[in-house]
C-alpha cells in the first residue's frame, strides 16, 4: 500500500502506460467509457442563477473491487474527490463552487461521479481529468474546457479624418479568454494595426483594432464588418455598418415657374393701379389764370376745379376732354398689362 500525499488516500502503486493512462495489469477492473466535458461554457454574468456546469465521467467497475475513489483534476491539481462511503469533497480552489448534493445515478459506485460546478469563474478554464481507481486498477481521461465570459460591449464605428482618410475602429470590453478581432470591407480582409489588449484585475480583457483607408479608395456604399472570435471554440460575433459618402447640399434652390409668374403679375397689377391713381391728379393740374371750366352736366354752374377726395370717384369730376384722355390712357395701360402677363 502507498499513501498518496496529494489526495490523502491509500492507493496501490501501479505501473501506468503513459500513452493510454491505464494500468499495465493484465486485467483492468475499472475502465472509463465516456468523458462528458463540454468544450466551452458560456458564462452569463447578468444571471443570478446560471445553469450549473456539469462534468461527468462514465466508467465500468467491478462491484467486488475494493478501495474505489474518483477524482477530478484541473491542470493537474485536484479539485474534487468522492469515495462512495463518504460525501463528495471539493478542494479549496472549488470550495463553495460545487453542488455536493448533485446526484447523477442511484447506483452505489456512480452516485456522485459527476461534478456540478455552480457559478463557475473565468479562471476555471483548463484541462479537466477524471481519475477512477481501486486497489487493483486505475484509469483516467482528460478534456479541455474553456469558460467564456460574454463581452459587455462590442462596437464598430468609422469616422472621417481631416487628412482625407477614414478610420475604422472595432473594440470589445470585459471578455475572456483573449479573443481575436478582424475588420472586413466588402467581405475582404482589411489591413489593421496589431490587436491591442489590456487584462483587468478581474481577469477579463479589453481589446481593440483599427485601420485607415483613403476616402477616395472607398466606394460608396461599402459594407464594413468586425468579426470577433475565440480561438479553439465556436464562439463568434459580428458587427456591421454601411459607409455612405457625404454629398454637398446647395441652399440656392431656383423658384418654381408658377411662383415667378404670380410674383410678376402682382407687381404689374400694383403698378397699373398706381398709374391710374396718379393720372387724374396729374391731369387736374392747370394754369391758375385759365378760365373756369364748365361741367357738361350742369350748364350755367361755374366750378373752380374738383376735390380729390370726392367719394363719387375722380373720373366723374373731370371735364369731358380730360375724362376722354384718362379713359384712353387707362385702356392703353390695360392692354400693355395683358400683353406683359401673356409673355410671362
Amino acid at each position: 500500500m502507498h499513501l498518496d500525499n496529494r489526495f490523502g488516500i491509500e492507493t496501490r502503486l501501479l505501473t501506468t502506460n503513459t500513452t493510454t493512462g491505464r494500468s499495465a495489469d493484465v486485467c483492468s477492473a475499472v475502465k472509463i467509457i465516456n468523458l462528458k466535458v463540454p468544450s466551452t461554457y458560456l458564462l452569463d454574468q447578468t444571471s443570478k442563477t446560471p445553469d450549473p456546469l456539469i462534468l461527468d465521467c462514465e466508467y465500468e467497475v467491478d462491484e467486488s473491487e475494493k478501495g474505489f475513489v474518483l477524482k477530478w483534476l484541473l491542470d493537474g491539481q485536484p479539485v474534487y474527490q468522492w469515495i462512495p462511503s463518504k460525501n463528495p469533497f471539493p478542494f479549496q480552489s472549488f470550495k463553495n463552487r460545487v453542488d455536493t448534493s448533485y446526484v447523477v445515478s442511484q447506483e452505489h459506485l456512480h452516485k456522485h461521479r459527476a461534478m456540478a460546478i455552480i457559478k463557475p469563474l473565468a479562471n476555471f478554464t483548463g484541462e479537466y481529468m477524471c481519475i477512477v481507481q481501486t486497489y487493483a486498477s486505475i484509469d483516467r481521461k482528460s478534456a479541455k474546457l474553456k469558460i467564456i465570459v460574454r463581452e459587455s460591449k462590442f462596437d464598430l464605428s468609422y469616422y472621417l479624418n481631416g487628412d482625407g482618410y477614414i478610420t475604422v475602429d472595432c473594440h470589445a470590453r470585459d471578455i475572456s479568454p483573449l479573443p481575436e478581432l478582424q475588420i472586413r470591407i466588402n467581405y475582404e480582409l482589411f489591413e489593421t494595426e496589431n490587436l491591442k489588449s489590456v487584462q483587468g484585475e478581474n481577469g477579463l480583457y479589453n481589446v481593440s483594432i483599427s485601420g485607415r483607408i483613403r476616402k477616395d479608395q472607398l466606394e460608396s456604399p461599402a459594407m464594413i464588418e468586425c468579426l470577433l472570435s475565440i480561438p479553439e471554440t465556436n464562439y463568434n460575433k459580428r458587427r456591421s455598418t454601411t459607409y455612405y459618402a457625404r454629398k454637398t447640399k446647395s441652399n440656392n434652390k431656383p423658384l418654381p415657374e408658377s411662383h415667378l409668374k404670380t410674383t410678376t403679375t402682382t407687381v404689374a397689377t400694383t403698378t397699373t393701379v398706381e398709374m391710374l391713381q396718379a393720372a387724374p391728379e396729374n391731369l387736374q393740374k392747370k394754369d391758375p389764370d385759365s378760365p373756369p371750366i364748365v361741367s357738361s352736366g350742369s350748364a350755367g354752374n361755374e366750378t373752380t376745379g374738383f376735390n380729390a377726395t370726392e367719394t363719387n370717384g375722380a373720373s366723374s369730376s373731370l371735364p369731358v376732354p380730360l375724362r376722354t384722355t384718362t379713359s384712353v390712357l387707362a385702356t392703353v395701360v390695360t392692354i400693355l398689362l395683358i400683353f406683359t402677363t401673356t409673355l410671362l
